[in-house]
């Protein structure tokens, strides 16, 4: 898959790069999407605690009204007149003025139309308005007159629904006493909940979010649903159960930020009491509202990461680009070598890894080349020695012959077998035979200095041949050793001959009768001289053909390193002639100089 290290390179360290990236791209998702949630929750918490204040700032300020009514002197006189005896309301002043404060309390509040006051002796109301009773109807009996009574401070009541106005209420109450203590009645304002429903409207988290409202029972008492809108949450048959969760946690008083599935939509629920009731305020918001910016921030992320892998990757490609550039010389320089050209050499850009590999590349092609040379100086000098050699063993080939024809006709000669004594007495053998034994002399040293070259021809070609062609020069050095000494022996003979000349004359006749046996020696010998030389003659043979053989060889080796196009440029290879190097080339004209 990787087949070179570019590839390698960029695979590294783009995925080093790529998992780099995306970690921080994961880590800065999560970071911001725990920001944007903190924040969402911050910003939804403000607005219901903006909420909640504003509300509970309004239902004080309205129900300032009845703290006000409750410490009112004509209210006061007026309930206590009225718990003790009838009173004609027309005429009596007390009552008046009451209800011009009530007037005024409803003229400054436009969300306040029902102002009262309930006396418990007679059990009725006296307001701003005329009313009729509805059937059954007792002020005792109210949830706002009881828990006023009860808690004998400012109370508020959940929203209802006045049977007298019929609005849409909260009443806010407060009890009023005797200087003994004892009851009079409560005075109250009916407050209308549409400014309340207002405020909870008005609280706008994100496209979609809303707000709602719980009294102490779970009644919605205000809720964008008409469904849910002053209504038991908790007795709704299709109600979510996260919600219904919710609500229970609301009704309860507590507060906080939970996750629920609402009409098939996970969301943010985020709920708090509201101090001065029992009521509790809820904003419901979307999570896919509240993680939109995250997304948005994501998909940036995502392409903000892709640039950067691009951009890595072009950077990578550049700089592995530089990297890979002197390994792929140094791979054509390789081809170029394996096709035998070892004298190439790798560039050496700069100092660093890759340059000290160069450095090193060329040293050993240097000495590759060096090597190479000296292979090929040894083949020439091996393939001229083998012509030298086979030069000197056909000139042996050539003398051997003669000599030996010498030595026959010396040999053949029989007239001292026909020589009668007196003949030998009569003639003077002073000329005829020293004429003989000179002759002798010289055929001996002829031979000799054959020998020698001969000896000397293998002791060259010993130096330079194989264990083979080694072994046959020994043979035919201990053979020619001993013709050698033979011929030294029959050299002093002839010479110690040539000085006892006067005694051998002297001696003649004693010595003629054995003439006979000395030619019968002679023939011996020659017998011997004959074998020797025919040895030494397939010994000559043999070296030849070893000659030949190494020639051969040579001239392979030459072929073989041809391909190395290094040929012989300095040092021991330059002594070589252009003669010797033609020889050499003409190997094959070596074979009718053997031949001849």
């Amino acid at each position: 898959m990787f087949d070179s290290i570019q590839k390698r390179l960029l695979f590294y360290i783009l995925s080093i790069t790529t998992l780099f990236l995306l970690g921080i791209s994961i880590l800065n998702y999560l970071w911001a999407e725990k920001a944007v949630v903190d924040l969402s929750e911050q910003r939804t918490t403000a607005l219901v605690d903006a909420a909640a204040a504003r509300i509970e700032g309004y239902l004080l300020q309205k129900g300032q009204n009845a703290w006000t009514l409750a410490q009112n002197e004509q209210i006061y006189r007026f309930v206590q007149k009225i718990s003790s005896q009838n009173l004609d309301l027309s005429q009596d002043n007390d009552y008046k003025e009451m209800m011009t404060s009530f007037q005024r309390i409803v003229n400054s509040n436009p969300d306040i139309k029902f102002v009262y006051v309930a006396v418990d002796k007679t059990d009725r109301l006296y307001g701003n308005m005329e009313f009729k009773y509805p059937p059954g109807y007792k002020v005792s009996d109210r949830p706002w007159y009881k828990e006023a009574a009860q808690k004998r401070t400012l109370v508020y009541t959940a929203p209802y629904v006045c049977p007298l106005t019929g609005n849409y209420v909260v009443t806010a109450a407060v009890p009023f006493y005797s200087n003994n203590g004892e009851l009079l009645g409560v005075a109250a304002v009916d407050i209308l909940v549409k400014r309340i429903e207002d405020i909870v409207n008005n609280i706008q988290v994100y496209k979609t979010g809303y707000a709602f409202m719980l009294d102490d029972k779970g009644v919605a008492i205000t809720h964008p649903d008409d469904s849910y809108n002053k209504k038991s949450l908790l007795k709704q048959k299709d109600l979510d159960p996260d919600l219904a969760v919710i609500a229970g946690k609301m009704i309860e008083g507590e507060k906080g930020l939970d996750t629920a599935t609402i009409d098939k939509i996970p969301s943010y629920v985020i709920y708090r009491p509201i101090s001065e009731t029992r009521w509790s305020i809820g904003a419901i918001v979307p999570i896919d509202e509240v993680r939109e910016s995250l997304y948005t921030l994501g998909r940036i992320s995502l392409f903000t990461v892709l640039i950067g892998i691009f951009v890595i990757t072009l950077i990578v490609i550049m700089w592995t680009s530089r990297i890979t550039q002197p390994i792929n010389e140094f791979t054509n320089l390789m081809h170029e070598v394996e096709e035998g050209n070892y004298t190439v050499r790798a560039k050496i850009h700069n100092r660093d890894e890759v340059g000290r590999l160069a450095n090193s590349l060329n040293h050993m092609l240097e000495k590759q080349q060096q090597l190479i040379s000296q292979l090929i100086t040894m083949a020439y000098k091996m393939s001229l020695t083998g012509h030298e050699l086979a030069i000197a063993m056909g000139e042996a080939r050539t003398t051997l012959p003669v000599v030996t024809a010498e030595l026959g006709k010396l040999m053949d000669k029989q007239y001292l077998t026909t020589v009668d004594k007196s003949d030998l007495w009569g003639q003077n053998p002073n000329h005829e035979f020293m004429d003989t034994l000179i002759n002798i002399n010289y055929i001996n040293r002829s031979v000799c200095a054959s020998i020698e070259q001969i000896q000397s021809a293998l002791d060259k070609e010993s130096e330079n041949t194989g264990s083979d062609t080694a072994k046959i020069s020994v043979e035919a050095r201990a053979e020619l050793d001993r013709i050698s000494c033979q011929m030294q022996k029959l050299c002093h003979m002839t010479e110690d001959l040539q000085i006892d000349y006067v005694e051998l004359t002297a001696g003649i006749t004693s010595t003629a009768k054995y003439l006979t046996d000395m030619i019968n020696t002679m023939q011996i010998v020659r017998s011997k001289i004959t074998r020797i030389l025919a040895i030494q003659y397939e010994s000559i043979n043999s070296a030849t053909a070893t000659s030949k053989e190494l020639v051969k060889w040579s001239q392979t080796l030459l072929q073989l390193t041809a391909c190395f196009h290094i040929k012989p440029g300095s040092g021991e290879e330059s002594n070589m002639g252009s003669d010797d190097l033609k020889m050499i080339e003409g190997a094959d004209e070596g074979k009718g100089e053997d031949q001849s």
